[in-house]
């Protein structure tokens, strides 16, 4: 294999492997991954449906049927699994990812730039673009520039006097290129839904139809070290009225139940050691950033900040994708702020999610489709201040599979109204046979200041909920509501005592740690 240049540089302690796998380490941590093969009330908005590369859409919304297309995610996500995964391997060299919280390298750099392009409009923050704007977007000035670039280069936006800001519609990052938003840029979303229809002159996207009918605002399909980086601003108006309507993309979801299709602002399909860093991302028309079957990437220090109210704005969906990092982020959003799914294509393997903070939103989730399978997530130093859900599992027989290996660390929690809840029987009504089982799941550290819901089930006596608690504190006593579910407490104190049908409680507290201590975890969203 050649050794192309790579674009981004990072701190890591040095390990002897290829060159391929070096920009994955940026994505977790020395030692090796283990590869081992009342329940809460719904979202009222519907999971997120991505399109894998082989055209069918691998999500469903939160109350459909099992479907003849999921049936052909799911044989497809079990063959690149079993490719890809199963067999350790990649290009015929083996793969030992690293897995710890405790060094997760560097934060990215940006490369250097072969381009400027400078902001041609000027927006006062919180202003609408106008309609004269979108007569001259800037998206094939900034396409052409990123297509000349070499490789390991970047596309620079920069402020232009009193010029700040850039319009654009569908952009394609491709492999080796970097688009840089500078500080003091802002990037705004076309309010056209034309200039994002995935088949031109398609007229579908910003209609009821399925998400693969838009394409996203920055796209990068099958790219390999690609980045979007800076500290700029992508701005997705999603709360601006869509040109030719009275009604904003987040009206037109909420009549359309949820089913609107949208473009979302990253949208990143396979490929590996992809970059997103420092950026802020507000207003997304639905969901901001969505990976899907990515086998390494890495999202470090953005800030996703977007109206609570906003229905579907998922804040980062991993899909299907391996060997990532998210870390040092703020998040505060109208859905899931991190949303893990398991759809395929790839059984979602190796994700380390470290130092990060929610506000509003629905919490750190994974599901609801884990059919395909979830396993080694590890959860470290999160805080989550106001969102409605805490630490959340969520699936059901639509849609349910193996979620095993999942460990949150140092957490503190704060307004929460249900802490912790894992949930297989998440969509009422749902019907199936894809069993959701939820194994080897531990807590570590995790302090609630205050009360809430607790839901901690298993689907039934052949598919036990398996829980770890060590160090879990409540400050107020909370609704637990528990059945079907193996739960071992300590050795450091645990201040809830779970109990109902088909529950067992077994370890001994022996230990005297206080609880994680929450005073400086705090951070403001704005």
């Amino acid at each position: 294999m050649m050794k192309p240049s790579a674009p981004y540089s990072f701190n890591f302690r040095p390990l002897a492997l290829p060159w391929v796998f070096a920009l994955a380490l940026s994505c977790s941590n020395n030692g090796s991954a283990t590869r081992d093969a009342s329940l809460g009330t719904p979202d009222t908005e519907p999971d997120p449906v991505v399109t894998t590369d082989s055209g069918v859409d691998s999500m469903m919304t939160a109350d459909a049927p099992m479907t003849a297309d999921l049936a052909v995610d799911i044989a497809f996500g079990d063959a690149v699994s079993s490719t890809l995964q199963e067999a350790g391997q990649l290009d015929g060299t083996a793969i030992t990812y690293p897995t710890s919280c405790d060094d997760i390298g560097s934060e990215p750099t940006i490369p250097p730039a072969c381009a400027t392009v400078p902001a041609t409009k000027t927006v006062v923050a919180g202003a609408t673009t106008t309609e004269a704007d979108e007569t001259s977007l800037d998206t094939t000035v900034i396409q052409a520039a990123l297509d000349a670039c070499p490789a390991g280069q970047s596309v620079r936006l920069m402020a232009d006097g009193a010029n700040n800001a850039l319009l654009v519609g569908a952009v394609q990052i491709r492999s080796g290129k970097t688009l840089w938003i500078d500080t003091g840029v802002t990037v705004y979303v076309s309010r056209n839904p034309r200039n994002f229809d995935a088949k031109p002159g398609s007229g579908l996207c910003g209609t009821a139809a399925s998400n693969s009918a838009c394409s996203g605002v920055f796209n990068m399909t099958a790219s390999t070290n690609a980045g979007l980086m800076g500290k700029g601003t992508v701005d997705g108006q999603g709360g601006k009225p869509v040109l030719g309507s009275t009604s904003s993309w987040w009206q037109l979801n909420t009549a359309a139940n949820g089913g609107l299709a949208a473009p979302r602002l990253v949208s990143a399909n396979s490929g590996t050691g992809l970059v997103i860093q420092g950026l802020r991302f507000q207003n997304g028309g639905k969901f901001h950033i969505v990976l899907t079957g990515v086998q390494s990437f890495t999202i470090w220090g953005i800030a996703i900040i977007t109206d609570p109210e906003s229905p579907n704005t998922d804040g980062i969906d991993p899909a299907g994708s391996t060997n990532g990092v998210i870390a040092y982020c703020n998040i505060s959003t109208g859905d899931d702020n991190i949303a893990i799914k398991g759809a395929g294509p790839l059984v979602v393997d190796n994700l380390i999610i470290a130092h990060n903070h929610f506000g509003k939103g629905h919490g750190m989730s994974i599901g609801s489709e884990t059919n395909v399978g979830v396993r080694n997530v590890k959860v470290c130093d999160l805080s989550l201040d106001g969102t409605t859900n805490g630490i959340r599992i969520k699936s059901d027989v639509a849609r349910g599979g193996l979620v095993t290996g999942i460990s949150y660390t140092d957490v503190c929690m704060r307004n929460v109204s249900a802490p912790l809840v894992f949930n297989p029987f998440y969509t009422s009504g749902a019907t199936g046979t894809l069993i959701p089982s939820f194994q080897n799941i531990v807590l570590s550290n995790v302090h609630v200041l205050g009360g809430g819901k607790v839901t901690l089930a298993g689907y039934d006596a052949s598919n036990l909920l398996t829980l770890t608690m060590d160090n879990v504190v409540f400050d107020s006593i909370p609704t637990v509501t528990a059945s079907q579910a193996a739960i071992t407490l300590g050795p450091n104190p645990v201040t809830i005592a779970p109990s109902g049908t088909g529950v067992t409680v077994g370890g001994v507290v022996t230990g005297t740690a206080p609880p994680r201590d929450c005073s400086n975890a705090w951070v403001t969203f704005d």
